[in-house]
């Protein structure tokens, strides 16, 4: 078991990366679970015109068609490896035997370069639909609407649309200002020689705020959640879990942490001994 702890800056959280494999797990306990942040709102579908009695069902990711694993993670077939993710929960639509209704899913990231589609499975494939997507006032979150004309499952296909939109550090370094911080970066073995990772942590001076992290100058093999925006609660504190991405067992990855006053840059090489 490898166990790394860099200088601890704030009394918020200990920064620490622990791996857990079979050989060891009896060593430490486990860490404690990092608690999870609220899920988006549900997608919302409205009816526009002709058939209003249709029903919706709201299904997780774990339930959608056309979906294939890539490095642990659930992700849309039909794109290059790692490219596209899913966000939020799908919906799917019976009874619509006619008109049209428009079909909205709540997204975060688009300020940082994300986007996507809606997306509608056709029974051998993801098709793309005619998206609108428009930031809410005072949010982190973007609404992404399509007209839809009949029944099927439809989900929010994301990925990059813009990468001179992601975030770099313009801004301070956060010690250089003041801003404290603590970071728990946690680390278990997976199946085929990966890592997968998930974060939590805090920083001073941003209380009822936002945090975003993106991963960056990552080895080969580093997939999954590389860039996420959540909002922070009354004490600065910050959970990206269930957020995940996944690094073979050596890589290096640079974690690149953003609030709305400065950065700070957390580095990372190697892997459990």
């Amino acid at each position: 078991m490898k166990k790394l702890v860099l200088p601890l800056f704030s009394s918020l959280l200990v920064l620490i990366l622990v791996f857990s494999t079979t050989t060891t797990a009896a060593a430490l306990p486990p860490p404690p679970p990092i608690p999870t942040t609220p899920p988006l709102p549900e997608p919302v579908v409205t009816p526009v015109s002709g058939d209003m009695e249709f029903t919706t069902e709201f299904i997780h990711i774990s339930q959608f068609p056309g979906t294939t694993e890539f490095n642990q993670m659930l992700v849309p077939v039909g794109f290059p490896a790692g490219e596209a993710q899913y966000q939020g929960d799908g919906v799917i639509v019976t009874g619509m035997d006619s008109g049209k209704a428009s079909a909205c899913f709540y997204i975060t990231g688009t300020e940082y370069g994300w986007g996507g589609k809606v997306g509608l499975w056709d029974g051998t494939k993801w098709v793309k639909l005619a998206t609108t997507i428009t930031p809410i006032e005072e949010s982190n979150k973007s609404l992404s609407c399509a007209t839809i004309t009949g029944n099927g499952t439809y989900a929010f296909l994301r990925y990059i649309v813009d990468a001179s939109l992601l975030p770099v550090a313009t801004k301070p370094f956060c010690g250089a200002i003041g801003v404290d911080w603590g970071i728990s970066v946690q680390g278990r073995s997976a199946p085929g020689g990966t890592i997968n990772y998930n974060l939590a942590g805090g920083f001073t001076q941003n209380e009822n705020s936002w945090v975003s992290y993106r991963i960056i100058n990552y080895s080969a093999g580093v997939t999954g959640v590389l860039f996420d925006q959540v909002a922070t609660d009354s004490s600065g504190i910050f959970y990206f879990s269930p957020d995940e991405w996944f690094s073979p067992d050596g890589g290096h990855f640079t974690i690149h942490f953003e609030t709305p006053k400065c950065y700070f840059d957390w580095i990372f090489g190697g892997g459990p001994d």
